[in-house]
């Protein structure tokens, strides 16, 4: 069985962290990373984050960069969702492509209304949701693909 790591990268909204962290912990997931913090995330939306991790028994970890994710953890897949870098595949192939390999894989989600950029893309395999029209940003990106891979893993 695979172990999914998901990833928030650049962010500074401290509601967007948390609402990232509702979602990943509702849907069973037990890994929530959070990387290049700054603002409010930082000074707010952490406390608030890692004492909701603590009493649902949940992983959180801060760390400068996602470079430092693959490097600490060592997953056997890495995927970013980037619309300005990523191929525009069916949810379905992206959850095939997390589950393919038993061990663990990284999911990594963008921060800001902006797509992780070419040094973030270029540390997994980008993909991005085929039928969005335009970016619909991190929390809706991250509901859409991590809704059906937890029920596939469950």
């Amino acid at each position: 069985m695979v172990e999914i790591l998901v990833a928030l990268h650049d962010v500074s909204s401290a509601q967007r962290l948390i609402d990232m962290a509702r979602l990943v912990y509702g849907l069973g997931l037990r890994q929530f990373i959070a990387t290049k913090l700054y603002g409010a995330a930082a000074s707010s939306g952490v406390p608030d984050v890692m004492r909701m991790a603590l009493r649902l028994n949940r992983g959180f970890y801060v760390l400068p960069h996602v470079k430092d994710v693959v490097e600490v953890f060592g997953p056997d897949k890495v995927i970013i969702v980037s619309r300005d870098y990523g191929e525009v595949v069916s949810v379905d192939d992206i959850i095939a492509r997390l589950s393919s390999d038993a061990g663990k894989a990284l999911l990594v989600f963008g921060g800001t209304e902006a797509s992780p950029g070419r040094d973030v893309a270029g540390l997994g395999e980008s993909l991005y949701p085929a039928g969005l029209e335009a970016r619909v940003g991190p929390i809706a990106e991250a509901a859409i693909i991590l809704y059906p891979l937890a029920r596939s893993l469950s």
